[in-house]
């Protein structure tokens, strides 16, 4: 557990909101803009994006639009044209609508050959907004939105304190493919530990069923420092899955997904321990659970320790 004192060195180390904390690995290369600081949530147990873990906290803001323009100017002046675009903050979809579509507007005119425009959103977020707002975000040039759904089941959502519920994930990720916005969903493999993991698999499947998101992305839950569940799972009241189990969720949710599912599929984390990919999983399913099954299968794996990562 953490000691008293490095928790008093976090608290008293608070970033604004123009500093950015985190981004999706897939934006890498991309210009990142601060939008907003923080999340307005920041509730979810496994979550100490904001609350230290990373030596930091930030509160939630939204940024004085004129800063952000001055961002985007700099950036045209220093020549940074022809990139990807990502709006930074825990959840930017939580701005007013008319104040995101013009920062997008903004920097399309300034930066030129933007390849993509893109932000995290929480479902609440999204539920919040008329659907004509978010097809103003989407004609105004937003291209793709990256959202937490990490598992299907009501029940782990609950004890996780996500704040929504699959009916509510379900809702928001047609209302943001309906506007003509890309959506990649989240799913962190282990959530549920032993007790939930066969509920995980089956409802994690049908709620990316329901949905067929554009694209949806495997993460394996490694426990931070400084979240609530570190404290469970220090104390042993939540157990991690070793690597081999989650990787027979990864299969088992990938067997379990109706055939209507076209989803890009990817394992894009340091967190993984696979890095199979599809642009189709409808396609690609078979191949897919056959690969998962032969590294499920394979001594090596069976054998292999956990990263126990406690950084991302």
């Amino acid at each position: 557990m953490l000691t008293d004192s490095f928790k008093e060195i976090i608290m008293l180390t608070k970033i604004p909101p123009e500093q950015i904390v985190i981004r999706p690995p897939v934006e890498a290369y991309s210009v990142l803009i601060p939008v907003t600081g923080g999340c307005s949530w920041n509730k979810c147990k496994f979550c100490g994006t904001y609350k230290g873990i990373y030596g930091v906290t930030q509160d939630y803001a939204i940024r004085p639009l004129e800063n952000v323009k001055k961002d985007i100017d700099k950036y045209a002046e220093n020549n940074y044209h022809g990139f990807p675009v990502f709006l930074a903050g825990g959840n930017p979809t939580s701005a007013p609508t008319d104040y995101l579509a013009e920062i997008i507007k903004y920097l399309r005119v300034k930066l030129r050959n933007v390849q993509r425009v893109s932000c995290y959103a929480k479902s609440l977020d999204i539920l919040r907004k008329p659907d004509k707002d978010l097809k103003i975000l989407a004609e105004a040039g937003l291209d793709i939105v990256y959202m937490g759904l990490e598992s299907g089941s009501n029940k782990i959502l609950r004890i996780m304190k996500k704040g929504t519920n699959a009916e509510s994930m379900i809702k928001a990720g047609k209302k943001i493919l309906n506007a003509g916005i890309k959506l990649s969903l989240y799913i962190i493999l282990g959530l549920g530990s032993y007790e939930y993991s066969e509920e995980h698999v089956k409802e994690t499947a049908r709620v990316l069923t329901e949905i067929n998101p554009t694209i949806f992305r495997f993460r394996t839950l490694n426990i931070m420092p400084g979240t609530p569940l570190w404290d469970e799972w220090k104390s042993g009241e939540f157990k991690l899955l070793s690597p081999v189990e989650n990787l027979k969720e990864e299969r088992d949710i990938i067997a379990n997904l109706g055939e209507n599912v076209t989803s890009q599929v990817f394992n894009d984390h340091i967190s993984n321990y696979c890095a199979i990919e599809s642009s189709n999983i409808k396609e690609d399913r078979e191949m897919f659970i056959k690969t998962l099954d032969s590294y499920i299968n394979d001594p090596r794996i069976q054998n292999l320790p956990r990263k126990n990562l406690t950084r991302m």
